[in-house]
């Protein structure tokens, strides 16, 4: 179960409310202003607040604005006393949950705890769940997230190699966006039939194809209001490429086998491990489409590129493998620590989960100890990704572009030279 975190400048009064939330089988703790506040819930998975209107560094409310613009989504109640109810009920009014009248020691608030805590849960283990990183890229991301989100006329294209993450990332702009409470919906266009994919995207009428028994309502309906997703976008075939378009530019599309236009009103955010400028040359991605995704870029860093973040986000991984496992490991020893900074992590975040969660169905202690986990010992070697062996040259290049998914950006960064400097190696070696 999560922290509860008490907000509350009066020591003596903190200090009774986390007691009386211990002793009812809770987890809780407390800080004595905003700004602790919010050092605390940075760095700890927090399940609710529980805040004072008034402290001592400025009040509830601007703890809870700064939450709502970080992404925190955790329940935020108001404790007030007698004389401040029009302040906790303008704080209801802007997103609270509810207030409290001091004293909160009652039965009847630590079922309105215990509950919102469950319902907690249970969106963390249904939903989703992400890590906010703490290295320099992943915090240039959130950066880039938070300022992109609110501008839902900018359509955001997500480019990173495969496993990075990207549909965390596209949830959290639908999260931070003024859209948050409509439909998000994925859809992952590397799995669509090319011949069904305009029925999938746009719907069709009844009889529109064989097999078209009856109306079907495609996903730019679904999403309506909300956030569509488009995953691989690469691997939408020319026609859907242009129907596409149009239904971005008029705001409007036509069901497969329709003769009515609907209107849509839709957040679009796609992504891709492809290199589209290589695909805009080949003839196989217009080129017309792709700017119009491309408004907002954003690149999702390797995690190799993260090695600050690597425990952190493994131990995350642990604690959502325990939850979903039944079981209660409490994290890697050193030996372990050293082998997942050290290995290069092809597989990136998908690959982190899979290890992780295995290591927690196989720990026979308290720690997770090498014998549990499943990654070579070999590591990330200082030299693995060197270009200074001309004969090797080739291999290491194939190399980093599998690791990145065939990302040219990323797979640079990766070999350490300037993306200018690998295209003329493509060439050299045939590998454009």
């Amino acid at each position: 179960m999560k922290i509860i975190l008490v907000v509350e400048d009066d020591h003596g009064y903190a200090r009774v409310v986390v007691n009386w939330l211990v002793k009812n089988g809770l987890r809780a703790c407390y800080v004595l202003s905003v700004t602790s506040a919010k050092e605390f819930i940075s760095r700890t998975e927090v399940g609710l607040v529980l805040s004072d209107y008034h402290l001592q560094d400025g009040n509830g409310m601007e703890l809870l604005e700064w939450m709502k613009a970080e992404g925190y989504q955790m329940p935020f109640l108001i404790m007030t006393g007698y004389g401040n109810i029009q302040d906790a009920v303008e704080a209801v009014k802007k997103g609270a949950i509810d207030y409290l009248s001091k004293p909160v020691q009652t039965e009847k608030i630590r079922e309105l705890i215990s509950g919102l805590l469950r319902e907690q849960e249970r969106l963390t283990q249904d939903d989703w769940v992400y890590y906010r990183g703490k290295s320099p890229l992943a915090v240039k991301l959130q950066e880039y997230i938070r300022l992109v989100a609110p501008v839902d006329t900018l359509a955001v294209l997500i480019r990173g190699a495969s496993g990075t993450g990207k549909e965390y990332v596209a949830r959290q702009i639908h999260v931070l966006s003024g859209r948050s409470d409509a439909s998000f919906i994925a859809v992952d266009c590397g799995v669509l039939p090319k011949e069904l994919a305009a029925s999938e995207l746009f719907g069709h009428v009844k009889g529109a194809f064989t097999g078209a028994t009856e109306n079907k309502t495609g996903m730019f309906a679904a999403a309506n209001h909300g956030t569509l997703f488009l995953d691989e976008v690469g691997n939408l075939n020319s026609e859907v490429q242009r129907t596409l378009l149009r239904a971005l530019q008029e705001k409007r599309y036509r069901p497969v086998g329709g003769r009515e236009e609907i209107q849509t009103d839709i957040r679009l955010v796609a992504a891709t491990n492809e290199d589209l400028e290589k695909a805009i040359a080949e003839g196989r991605f217009r080129e017309d489409l792709f700017h119009r995704l491309n408004e907002f870029p954003l690149h999702v860093p390797l995690l190799a590129e993260c090695i600050e973040d690597i425990i952190p986000l493994a131990e995350f991984m642990l604690d959502v493998a325990n939850r979903e496992l039944g079981r209660s490991v409490k994290g890697f020893d050193r030996e372990v620590q050293k082998r997942l900074k050290s290995y290069s992590w092809p597989g990136n975040i998908r690959e982190l989960r899979m290890v992780v969660r295995r290591a927690t169905l196989l720990a026979k202690d308290d720690w997770i100890t090498i014998g549990e986990i499943d990654i070579p010992d070999k590591g990330r070697q200082p030299g693995e990704y060197s270009l200074n062996d001309e004969r090797m040259e080739r291999a290491t290049i194939l190399k980093a572009l599998e690791a990145t998914g065939n990302d040219r950006k990323a797979a640079a960064r990766l070999l350490g030279i300037s993306r200018s400097t690998l295209y003329l190696k493509l060439r050299k070696y045939r590998l454009d």
